[in-house]
């Protein structure tokens, strides 16, 4: 059998239906991994989510793996409503908005990388604010409808930037290591 060059795992007798039926089924694999250790965290009372676990996979999935934009897309959606099903935390309806968010970052970074050249940490700098611009406003036109409560930022800002910041440092090191640079898309 001849490998393809399309990734280390698939094989020229294999269709392009089976490897991303491999692809899609190790994202919802990563998904229930990083939701079982939130949801462990909840029963011990440590606040992980509030460290954005989900951004972190999505950000080190495409360095480690370099999915395809449809794989990162599948995660982005398994990832809350997996969470949502394990913890019933999110809701369904803020699931598919963080959902939307998360796919938003690895479409952003990937097109950014890929099509643009882009320097990754920029790629990650113009995907960040893309993401929270549209999360931020997605949520805030649910309650301003009454269809979600609560705050428009229950994560203090300040936690906020500061993950943002070291997420950002862990991008750079990867980018130093010139891991980045030699994702062939």
């Amino acid at each position: 059998m001849k490998i393809s060059s399309n990734s280390p795992i698939t094989f020229s007798v294999w269709t392009n239906k089976s490897y991303y039926l491999v692809e899609y089924l190790t994202m919802i694999l990563i998904a229930l991994g990083v939701v079982g250790i939130t949801a462990g965290s909840h029963s011990i009372g440590f606040p992980f989510y509030k460290l954005n676990p989900m951004h972190w996979v999505i950000y080190i999935t495409i360095l480690l793996r370099k999915p395809s934009i449809s794989s990162i897309i599948v995660l982005a959606i398994a990832l809350p409503l997996t969470s949502n099903l394990l913890t019933g935390h999110p809701i369904v309806i803020k699931s598919m908005i963080m959902g939307f968010e998360l796919a938003l970052y690895g479409l952003i970074f990937i097109s950014l990388i890929k099509y643009f050249k882009l320097a990754p940490i920029f790629a990650y700098l113009v995907s960040q604010f893309s993401g929270r611009i549209a999360y931020y406003g997605l949520k805030y036109t649910l309650i301003k409808a009454e269809l979600i409560d609560g705050f428009l930022v229950s994560t203090s800002i300040i936690l906020q930037i500061c993950i943002f910041v070291v997420l950002g440092i862990v991008l750079l090191l990867f980018d130093k290591k010139q891991l980045i640079r030699k994702l062939k898309y």
